[in-house]
């Protein structure tokens, strides 16, 4: 019996060799991923049997974490619902489980995994086809040989086994790796354009609430523009007094973010948090750092090459004190310290 334990070793160690064969699909998969989940989409999986273990599996890594804690995953296993399970195979025909369940839920963009030994499961096969008319990428994860899976699947990972047990251990090996991949990647420390409120984004009325007050300043939408294709975060870092003062309240303060947020986003921009201070005495108040700290935690920002762009001097200042190196004080505002001063913001270098 040990010898055929060791034989059985010998095996599975020759098995993973032979997997570095799809060393190439497995990182293109994963980046695959990655973008789709920039995107704002999904990745889903479904898999029979063993494979069903395997889709909740990845699911979970992806929604809960691998390795590293940071912001969920939105991800999905087509076999944990037995409502619809039963419904669907009840009502429908079994082969329907995944395909009715990738219409209701699937929108372009999101990436199915079917996860099948044979690569010949027929309800997998019909999610497929689905997931084709809806504009969706596939990849299957299969055994060695040809299959029907690997004929519709837009990326493949046919593991080297014909063996049920075999494909399993290498599918979720796969499947491990492609999450490491994701979290790794999606978790390297963000460069951040970071940009007080008022003055900076809309023009600075005194103490501004309304939103029928909102007026962009000319040249921030490029200026964000410029810097979403290089890869920056924007988050806002504003101080609103106002509040504690009795001007306005914290309900005002969340309806004008929001709606400046929307307004943005209709021009391409996208704010990716905002934080803000009510209070008068607070370690959050700018000149403090205590937002821009908060801000730099909580989005994994890494602070010699981010940005910081202000019309105050305490903005300046919270950037400073928080190891921003780059910062930048708009309009005429004298400072004490030193600060890049320009009057227009394509003088702000993003090299």
């Amino acid at each position: 019996m040990i010898k055929d334990i060791e034989k059985a070793f010998d095996n599975i160690s020759n098995n993973f060799i032979q997997m570095k064969e799809h060393s190439q699909n497995i990182l293109n998969v994963a980046y695959l991923c990655i973008e789709a989940i920039k995107r704002g989409n999904k990745i889903i999986f479904c898999g029979n049997g063993g494979s069903a273990s395997d889709s909740q599996h990845l699911s979970a890594e992806l929604v809960g974490r691998y390795k590293l804690n940071r912001n969920p995953y939105p991800a999905i296993a087509l076999t944990t619902d037995s409502s619809i399970l039963t419904a669907l195979a009840n009502d429908f025909g079994y082969e329907c489980i995944f395909e009715r369940q990738v219409e209701a839920l699937a929108k372009e963009g999101d990436i199915l995994f079917g996860i099948s030994t044979s690569g010949n499961s027929e309800n997998i096969v019909c999610a497929f086809k689905k997931a084709k008319e809806l504009n969706l990428k596939t990849v299957a994860l299969t055994g060695k040989k040809e299959s029907k899976l690997s004929q519709l699947a837009d990326y493949l990972i046919n593991v080297p086994s014909n063996t049920t047990n075999n494909i399993q251990e290498m599918h979720i090996a796969a499947g491990h790796l492609i999450c490491e991949i994701i979290e790794k990647e999606l978790n390297k420390p963000s460069k951040a354009l970071f940009l007080d409120r008022d003055g900076i984004i809309n023009k600075d009325l005194g103490y501004v609430y309304k939103t029928d007050d909102f007026e962009l300043i000319e040249g921030i939408v490029p200026l964000c523009l410029e810097a979403q294709k290089r890869d920056y975060k924007i988050i806002v870092i504003t101080n609103q007094s106002g509040v504690e003062r009795g001007y306005y309240t914290l309900s005002d303060v969340e309806r004008f973010n929001n709606f400046m947020k929307l307004k943005l986003e209709e021009k391409g921009v996208f704010i990716t948090d905002i934080f803000y201070c009510p209070y008068l005495k607070s370690k959050d108040r700018k000149p403090e750092a205590g937002m821009f700290l908060k801000a730099i935690k909580k989005h994994n920002i890494d602070v010699k090459n981010s940005i910081s762009l202000g019309d105050k001097p305490r903005d300046i200042e919270a950037g400073i004190k928080a190891g921003i190196e780059k910062n930048y004080l708009f309009g005429d505002a004298e400072c004490n310290f030193e600060v890049i001063k320009i009057k227009n913001f394509k003088e702000i270098n993003f090299s």
